[in-house]
């Protein structure tokens, strides 16, 4: 009872929750019942959304200091992170197999596609440096390096609306609304640390 309970309440089921609408539109799109623009919309939007869960995180713990769901939060923030990041590399996955070399290399140097790739290499290290053994072989450098999830959380936001005015998959009002809650919040904790 207590391995059930502790599978429930455990990384690897948050983990499978978060991932269940990737998983399913995947499968979708290759049994042919869901679109590239669909797939582009879904893998966009959550890597967006989880990426701005695991950026509030620390702000909602100072704004609410006994509050257990933020608490919760900052314990599993890393996951919402990864999270973000595996919806990130399918988004990045199915353009690739979309459009041809030629398409994506005159694309790439675009405002708005070079945000999203600059955002994308940003996220690799940042991905692969998040589990506790790196946390514990990198000591403070991991620390160091986790803050560049800031640049990449602002240019990702950047593609997201940027590609919504173009009207192409994705929405600028989406955008907004993920990321003002994340830059108040933000401008909220740099606040609040600087007074203590």
């Amino acid at each position: 009872m207590n391995s059930l309970k502790s599978f429930f309440t455990g990384k690897y089921f948050l983990w499978l929750i978060l991932l269940i609408p990737g998983i399913l539109t995947t499968l979708n799109y290759f049994r042919g019942q869901t679109n590239y623009a669909m797939i582009m919309h879904v893998t966009g939007e959550f890597a967006g959304r989880f990426l701005a869960i695991s950026l509030v995180a620390t702000p909602l713990v100072l704004l609410f200091p006994n509050g257990r769901p933020a608490k919760w939060l900052v314990r599993n923030r890393r996951f919402f992170g990864v999270t973000a990041f595996v919806y990130t590399l399918l988004h990045t996955i199915f353009y690739l197999l979309e459009y041809p070399v030629g398409q994506l290399t005159s694309e790439f140097v675009q405002i708005p596609m070079l945000t999203g790739w600059i955002a994308f290499f940003i996220f690799i290290p940042l991905a692969f440096t998040s589990t506790d053994a790196a946390v514990r072989r990198m000591g403070p450098a991991w620390k160091k390096l986790q803050r560049w999830v800031y640049l990449a959380g602002v240019l990702a936001f950047v593609h997201w609306a940027l590609l919504g005015l173009q009207g192409d998959h994705a929405s600028a009002g989406g955008a907004l609304f993920h990321f003002v809650p994340v830059m108040v919040l933000q401008v909220y904790r740099i606040w609040k640390q600087k007074l203590v």
